[in-house]
């Protein structure tokens, strides 16, 4: 609708659940503050975590409860006394820590926390002082993670409030920030392990990129993949989308960017500890199939894949080119966020290892790519199932051995298959974009950035005007070798001429 001259969009909140607002409904004030809904929801979404993970708090003469039979491990207190942390060991001279610097700098920062405020962390700790030192490493890491996962919130309320068009005012999507806030994947892995941080940077770059800072955006997202493999999947949606509109400066600039910030955080470690920089990159070449994952269930099941890194990669590709495919032969240039979850998935279903909280890899793209509740709450449900099967596997209830072990084959076919369906909603929606709803109404991208609401490459646009004359030309010579006689088409006196006509 029109105010004076200038386009405004369909109440965002009220539209969703009632329909537009009257003429003299008041929409201000804190209960008309997505902010103050988004920050509560992430608030009492991160009680329940921490309330999850109270029962796996070491206890006098219980020091080690079972974590899996609890469903609330996390690699966090286990990693500090098992990698020497806790005796004040460094970090990738003495400890070939088995992730990226980024991960070990944000280690080295709260185990330094975690000393100044009063833990023992020393060679000549005793092992209930390390114990000790184990759960307040735990609280100081929970709470640097709840503050990754605030500006994660906030960062996704300034997607939604940012305007793709000039003339266009007013929030986008920007209560959808609520399906992240409020997720359960968040209550369920969000302490697992450090990856809310690689998530707070990607969605920070991703931001950065939206309001058209390309070399910026690369950086962040290149610090993003120092800290976890899966940002450089974003950087690869953002190639096929500058391709696609023929925006290659821009593209250049954000993967110079990226590189220039990956190396300055890399280069220094390497230098001076490469063992303890390369074990990373060692271990995920050199791992088999591994929990999680689609080739795990097949090895599970008795059929030992030969190769199966090479298998894996040659899927990877297989599926990856049908991304590149549909990305330029789609009526209209794709969402960089349906871009973004179509690789990740590429990547996730055929990779080795597929753990649990590669879920809030997901979580962001997953709500920026199709937020519509209904979708996202059964990719939600595909994700629980899993969460409660593996850790019933790992603690034997249906572990190996047991009558039980088929249901987490189950398990991994049923999250893989929801993603599956999830992604075929999305291809949906890139081949009929007008039924986008993201793109309704006057979107064309959100966080396309530069590429929002430009033109197909030039050379795109050639190709498609040759193939749409090479498909004229077919049908003009179809007609002339099979043409239509108006004589055939009989009379009424000649029904076998009508017969002729029907069979032609």
């Amino acid at each position: 609708m029109r105010d004076n001259g200038r386009v405004s969009e369909p109440v965002d909140f009220t539209y969703r659940v009632g329909g537009p607002l009257g003429s003299r409904a008041r929409r201000a004030g804190l209960w008309f503050n997505p902010a103050f809904f988004a920050f509560t929801a992430a608030t009492l979404t991160w009680l329940i975590l921490i309330w999850r993970q109270v029962p796996c708090r070491p206890l006098p003469g219980d020091a080690f409860p079972n974590p899996f039979l609890r469903m609330c491990y996390s690699d966090i207190p286990i990693l500090y006394l098992n990698r020497d942390l806790s005796i004040g060991s460094g970090i990738y001279t003495d400890i070939a820590l088995e992730y990226p610097v980024l991960i070990g700098g944000f280690v080295a920062v709260t185990r330094a926390i975690t000393g100044l405020l009063g833990a023992v962390i020393s060679p000549e700790a005793t092992f209930d002082e390390q114990l000790a030192a184990s759960q307040l490493f735990f609280q100081v890491n929970a709470i640097a993670l709840f503050g990754c996962f605030l500006v994660t919130v906030w960062v996704h309320l300034k997607m939604g409030r940012h305007s793709p068009r000039v003339g266009y005012a007013g929030p986008v999507r920007v209560w959808d920030a609520l399906l992240i806030a409020a997720s359960p994947i968040v209550a369920l892995n969000g302490l697992i392990n450090w990856d809310m941080f690689a998530v707070m940077l990607t969605s920070i770059g991703l931001l950065i990129w939206s309001r058209k800072y390309p070399f910026i955006a690369g950086g962040v997202l290149g610090l993003a993949f120092a800290a976890k493999f899966y940002p450089v999947l974003v950087l690869v949606a953002i190639t096929l989308i500058c391709v696609r509109s023929g925006h290659y400066r821009a593209l250049a600039r954000a993967w110079i960017g990226a590189v220039v910030a990956w190396l300055a955080v890399n280069v220094p470690v390497m230098i001076f500890a490469w063992q303890g920089w390369s074990k990373f990159w060692t271990l995920n070449a050199d791992r088999g199939a591994d929990l999680g994952s689609i080739w795990y269930v097949l090895t599970l099941a008795g059929l030992k894949l030969p190769a199966v890194s090479a298998i894996a990669f040659v899927c990877m590709a297989i599926s990856g080119a049908a991304v590149c495919w549909l990305v330029l032969s789609a009526p209209r240039r794709p969402r960089l966020a349906q871009v973004i979850l179509l690789v990740m998935l590429c990547f996730l279903i055929f990779n080795k290892v597929y753990s649990p909280q590669y879920a809030l890899w997901l979580l962001p793209i997953v709500v920026l790519a199709r937020a519509k509740v209904v979708d996202v709450g059964v990719w939600t449900l595909g994700e629980a199932v899993y969460f409660a099967a593996i850790w019933g596997f790992l603690e034997g209830a249906i572990g190996l051995g047991s009558q039980w072990e088929w249901m987490y084959w189950i398990a991994v076919i049923v999250r893989i298959g929801v993603q599956l369906w999830f992604a075929m909603r999305v291809i949906e929606d890139i081949r009929f974009p007008w039924n986008d709803p993201v793109r309704l109404p006057m979107v064309d991208d959100p966080l396309g950035g530069v590429v929002n609401h430009a033109p197909d490459a030039a050379w795109l646009v050639a190709m498609q005007d040759r193939a749409r004359m090479a498909e004229a030309r077919r049908t003009a010579e179809d007609d002339e070798l099979d043409p239509v006689d108006d004589s055939a088409a009989g009379s009424a006196d000649d029904p076998s001429a009508d017969t002729a006509a029907i069979v032609r």
